[in-house]
């Protein structure tokens, strides 16, 4: 399991910032290397993610849905990926291995004075060769 966590503080309201990120575009928009987003609804968005490793370009898609909105303070967001044909062949994946489970908890702290930290876990449940294809490109993403 790949576990992302961080927290920073914004100069906005606990209230302002969960109205941004409780609509499912800006969630999905908040993946590096997101290339498309379409929305199905509210709750469900599918996303096309480019992921860099070295000088390759591998491809994945993303299927995202908010599973728990807690006003102004919780999101609770979960799908899968499915690597593309460029990410399996780097990957070395036969037919119909690599799906991937994805977990995003979002929390808002109201600070005061128009204050909030924001906390984050994305955890990333992958196997074999593909974890180890994240795991590099994660390494290399988290330099920028």
């Amino acid at each position: 399991m790949i576990t992302i966590e961080n927290s920073f503080l914004v100069d906005r309201s606990a209230a302002d910032v969960y109205g941004v990120f409780s609509q499912i575009e800006n969630i999905a928009w908040a993946f590096p290397t997101v290339k498309r987003v379409d929305v199905v609804d509210a709750d469900h968005v599918n996303v096309g993610i480019l992921l860099k490793m070295g000088l390759l370009s591998l491809d994945n898609n993303l299927s995202l849905e908010i599973q728990e909105r807690t006003p102004p303070s919780k999101l609770v967001a979960g799908g899968f990926a499915i690597p593309g044909k460029g990410l399996a062949r780097a990957a070395r994946l036969a037919d119909k291995e690599g799906k991937t489970h994805i977990s995003m908890v979002l929390n808002l702290d109201e600070l005061g004075g128009n204050k909030s930290r924001i906390r984050y876990v994305i955890q990333v449940d992958a196997q074999g060769n593909l974890k180890r294809v994240y795991d590099a490109v994660i390494k290399g993403q988290r330099v920028k």
